[in-house]
């Protein structure tokens, strides 16, 4: 046994969650006596720990205590925010207003492919495609840096009245780019504006759901973050039928007609389990300190970066390389969304036996492949419809167990600032991603040769696994350890 002084811990001034730890009589206010190895052990599969716990002075002399050190307490310290019990039937409720709300925030933007496409075809053909690509790209961005302070806002204020407002400004953002001439005025609607709005939703709906679970965690936040696969998928198919029978401009009333009504009608749902102690910082910097932190992150960067250069550029390869039609290419987005949703729902569930951090890897190396093996060498039909169904899988499941991996290794009450200090590198990840892409495509390619914009987006992936490969190494060097 190893021994646990007196003031070992010196954090955990709230009400335990975890029945496990309210067992070792982790209560309330100081714990003193014995903790066998094998429970160590134990801790580190708890996913209710976040980086809390203070070992600073006279360190447990156990190696496997330096991964408890990020592992977390910040659970101990949050309160219930409802009576409603975690894994029941409104915990289910609450999944699915987190569907629909990441269904209407990030798929409308997966469905932005579509617009891009009309836009440098039909409406926009003398202006670059890079300029193009910025509406696009200015409306995630806009989401990331709302992301940060929608996070810190949905610990000290009601989600269910911060999604209503998200909502609300969604649909404005919407009609009022309906009525722009210009690709500077739609980044401004249709881009900042959208965004911002569409920031709430996004950042309640992608932390809520780990706070409902103990049990399926994996499986219900791929069941809410599916959402966002969903919404792409018809969505694409959608606005492409709208674009063709009523035009741009009503294709865009009408799509935020139908985010502000859906958004609004499930706000109610969108609560909190855990209210976190109050703190006044928007972003928990503590979590720099810890290198594996910093390892996930940079991996997310590279992640998010690959993730929308196949849904933005697909539909015009389709018609420019492929001489498909503008519905042909529209087609292509509508298949990889509806892969991402099995990717999300199947890597989810999968998650919970096999660990989110070994399926995050796993996935990684899928979508690399995906573009380095089968979209660079070849430019057929036959190749890229095997993209669109690999990539879209893949891409699927690695945004499925990214909060899952960030629940389980620096804790669930602290989810939502953890996720909008996450959303400064989703920022990065967007500048570094769709922008050089469609630079390489205008002055490399000439907007005809799309090789070297392949060949960046591929890198993007490979990167990505080289991080999380090196975290997890960190945390363990047992091939077959579940993490």
């Amino acid at each position: 046994m190893s021994e646990y002084p007196q003031n070992r811990i010196v954090d955990h001034v709230g009400r335990a969650d975890d029945a496990a730890l309210i067992e070792r009589g982790w209560s309330g206010e100081q714990h003193s006596g014995t903790i066998e190895k094998t429970d160590q052990l134990n801790l580190l599969d708890r996913p209710g720990l976040s980086s809390s716990v203070n070992l600073a002075e006279n360190p447990v002399p156990d190696p496997k205590w330096d991964a408890v050190r990020f592992v977390a307490a910040a659970d101990l310290r949050a309160e219930e925010a409802t009576d409603k019990p975690p894994d029941g039937l409104y915990a289910w409720a609450v999944i699915f207003a987190c569907l629909i709300s990441l269904m209407l925030s990030i798929g409308i933007n997966d469905a932005y492919g579509v617009y891009q496409q009309h836009y440098q075809i039909n409406e926009f053909p003398n202006t670059t495609t890079t300029l193009i690509s910025w509406v696009g790209t200015v409306q995630f961005l806009v989401m990331c840096v709302g992301g940060v302070f929608s996070g810190f806002l949905c610990e000290h204020f009601d989600t269910r009245v911060l999604n209503a407002v998200g909502a609300v400004i969604m649909g404005v953002a919407f009609i009022a780019g309906s009525f722009c001439k210009t690709v500077e005025m739609l980044m401004l609607t249709q881009g900042l504006l959208y965004g911002l709005g569409a920031s709430f939703p996004f950042v309640a709906g992608t932390s809520i759901p780990s706070q409902w679970f103990t049990k399926r965690r994996g499986l219900a936040t791929g069941i809410a973050l599916s959402g966002s696969g969903l919404g792409g998928m018809w969505m694409t198919s959608a606005t492409q039928s709208l674009i063709d029978s009523l035009g741009r401009p009503w294709a865009m009333r009408v799509t935020g007609i139908v985010a502000c009504v859906a958004v609004l009608a499930v706000s109610p749902w969108m609560r909190v389990r855990l209210v976190p102690s109050r703190s006044e910082k928007i972003i928990d910097w503590s979590l720099l300190r810890d290198i594996r932190f910093n390892l996930f992150m940079a991996a997310m960067v590279f992640a998010i970066a690959t993730y929308f250069g196949p849904f933005y550029q697909i539909p015009s390869y389709s018609v420019v390389v492929l001489h498909k039609s503008e519905s042909w290419g529209s087609n292509m987005d509508t298949l990889m969304n509806g892969l991402s949703v099995l990717g999300r729902l199947s890597v989810g569930f999968l998650a919970d036996f096999f660990g989110p951090l070994n399926l995050l890897i796993l996935n990684t190396v899928l979508a690399a492949a995906s573009l380095l093996v089968l979209w660079v060498p070849f430019n057929s039909v036959g190749t890229l419809i095997a993209v669109d169904l690999l990539f879209g899988f893949a891409i699927g499941g690695i945004v499925s167990v990214i909060p899952v991996v960030a629940a389980q290794l620096f804790g669930l009450a602290r989810l939502p600032s953890i996720i909008g200090l996450l959303f400064i590198g989703y920022f990065v990840g967007g500048l570094l991603g769709v922008p050089p892409m469609s630079a390489l495509l205008d002055n490399v390619g000439h907007r005809t040769n799309y090789t070297s914009s392949i060949w960046y987006m591929a890198m993007l992936p490979v990167c990505s696994l080289i991080f999380s490969v090196a975290m997890r190494f960190l945390i363990t060097r047992k091939v077959y350890a579940k993490v």
